[in-house]
């Protein structure tokens, strides 16, 4: 696995001088659509048996959550004649995916690309449901950032390429840093976690394979690997620059403070390939064509699941309650965390630590909209190393909005911190820090945007990280069924694809072939 899923720190390295001019993050007009093949689509064939762990005849099926594992798992089942019933808590179907039209533009305020689209399930949704991708890379994105220190201080030249170097000759540094802080009990272990030595991604719950950082840095944080590279530069300026740029990119790519990701995120391979595409006017889209041939009733937050020797009950908190042989729980890892849906009889242990260990980060989003640009056209965004704000990394998202925008991206605790303050002081903070950045002071946006991930009480967060004392084998702790009649999907039950929106599709076709048993489902999409 690349350090942060996407090669952005290979982008910095090979991008090193933001002023040149030449870093294209959106690729205006690029198409990669094919004519629709038809409705109908035959998904989920790995040469695999379906998994197992089902008891009884599926005959209705209650699926609680309508984001992405929901619908898939929804649309499948009904494909295949069976009764479903989706209960969505919100007014809106898509969960943490969610497209608002701001100022004119559709932006995604939650889930807005496909990462690593090469061999991705949700290109293959892209092209059956006729949606356009356009490439939008994130390494290209970083690369061009301008470095802007205190007092709006850029820093330039062979001094920026030589930063962005130490940056990226970080992931090369890691696992030999995790292996020595491993061997010697040294700053980078930490030892004493619960849950049990993380094991090698995409195992089948075995213990991990000898080597890398996942078996010889077990209890390793990336902060503090992250630490001990650096301490190895003697200019106390580079050292905090690198610092800075290594743990802006790893937390906002992993919606998690640097001192709580396991260092085994660099054992999980990556499955697909290519940079980073998004769909043209958003993901609501992708949600639209997955819209099942079924019963949603949205409003319908869930308060208790029993499970009982013939099938399951369902009661929502309005006092209703829903009778079916089998339900399955698509719900963010925050809301099980929070203890939001009461379990009878309770989860089994295993699965109650998975989910007490395993990490759930924070990423907000800050969106601003303009009316004419104002910041050099030779940058794709800001990194801003200011006054300790978390409105810290920014892109220029005037390519897909198709105006000029500016959106903040706040992962871990950068997003923590802004979900803790009032939107009007969130904007009034943006604003001056885009002054610091330009160095000059930007007029009101015409429109704007805050998101509030944390605080809703449908979400609590963002998504799924591995933590030092929870490792891929609690994922896989967390998608087992529980007495044959209680199922779970979502990005957080998806062993390599945790915190990925192809990994909530991807598990809700897992849990729709575990339910019907068979090796392959059939989606009927919108088109």
């Amino acid at each position: 696995m690349r350090l942060t899923r996407k090669e952005l720190l290979a982008g910095v390295a090979g991008l090193s001088v933001a002023a040149a001019g030449t870093v294209v993050g959106y690729q205006a007009g690029a198409s990669s659509v094919r004519r629709p093949a038809g409705g109908r689509w035959e998904v989920g064939r790995d040469g695999g048996p379906p998994p197992g762990g089902v008891v009884g005849e599926v005959t209705r099926v209650i699926v609680i959550g309508a984001g992405l594992a929901g619908l898939a798992a929804a649309n499948a089942l009904a494909s295949a004649g069976v009764e479903v019933l989706v209960l969505e808590a919100r007014d809106r179907l898509g969960g943490r995916i969610r497209t608002a039209e701001i100022g004119g533009s559709d932006i995604d305020l939650g889930a807005a690309w496909i990462h690593d689209p090469r061999g991705n399930p949700l290109t293959r949704l892209c092209e059956r449901a006729g949606v356009r991708r356009l490439p939008y890379a994130l390494d290209d994105l970083i690369a061009g950032a301008a470095l802007v220190g205190e007092g709006g201080v850029r820093v330039r030249g062979s001094g920026r390429s030589r930063l962005v170097r130490d940056a990226a000759g970080f992931e090369d540094a890691a696992a030999g840093l995790a292996a020595r802080a491993a061997s010697s009990g040294g700053p980078a272990a930490r030892a004493g976690s619960s849950g049990g030595p993380a094991a090698r991604a995409g195992s089948s719950g075995g213990p991990a394979a000898p080597g890398g950082a996942a078996e010889a840095g077990r209890e390793a944080t990336l902060g503090a690997l992250i630490d001990a590279y650096c301490a190895r530069e003697a200019d106390a300026d580079r050292r905090e620059w690198t610092r800075f740029i290594l743990r802006t990119v790893v937390e906002t790519e992993l919606a998690a403070s640097a001192a709580e990701l396991s260092a085994a995120v660099l054992d999980v391979p990556e499955p697909y390939g290519g940079g980073d595409d998004v769909p043209e006017g958003g993901y609501r889209r992708l949600i639209t064509a997955l819209i099942p041939d079924a019963a949603v009733r949205t409003g319908a937050a869930v308060r208790t699941v029993r499970a009982e020797g013939s099938g399951v009950t369902v009661e929502t908190t309005d006092g209703r309650t829903e009778r079916g042989s089998h339900v399955l729980v698509t719900v963010p890892l925050g809301v099980l965390k929070a203890g939001a849906i009461g379990f009878l009889p309770a989860l089994p242990p295993p699965k109650a630590r998975a989910v007490a260990a395993l990490g759930f980060g924070d990423f907000e989003k800050v969106v601003l909209r303009y009316g004419s640009r104002h910041w050099d056209e030779a940058v794709t965004g800001f990194l801003v190393r200011h006054g300790n704000t978390p409105l810290r990394a920014w892109i220029d998202a005037t390519g897909p909005a198709g105006a000029p925008t500016l959106v903040a991206l706040a992962g871990g605790p950068a997003g923590r911190a802004l979900s803790a303050l009032a939107e009007e002081e969130v904007l009034r903070r943006a604003r001056d820090v885009l002054a610091t950045a330009t160095g000059a002071r930007l007029p009101a946006p015409e429109a704007s945007a805050v998101t509030r991930w944390r605080n809703d009480p449908f979400a609590r967060g963002a998504y799924a990280h591995l933590t030092p004392g929870a490792g891929v084998a609690a994922i896989e702790a967390l998608a087992a069924p529980v007495a044959g009649r209680v199922l779970f999907a979502g990005e957080a039950t998806c062993p390599v694809r945790f915190g990925h929106a192809d990994g909530a599709f991807v598990s809700g076709v897992r849990e729709a072939k575990r339910l019907l048993g068979v090796p392959a489902v059939e989606l009927r999409l919108q088109t």
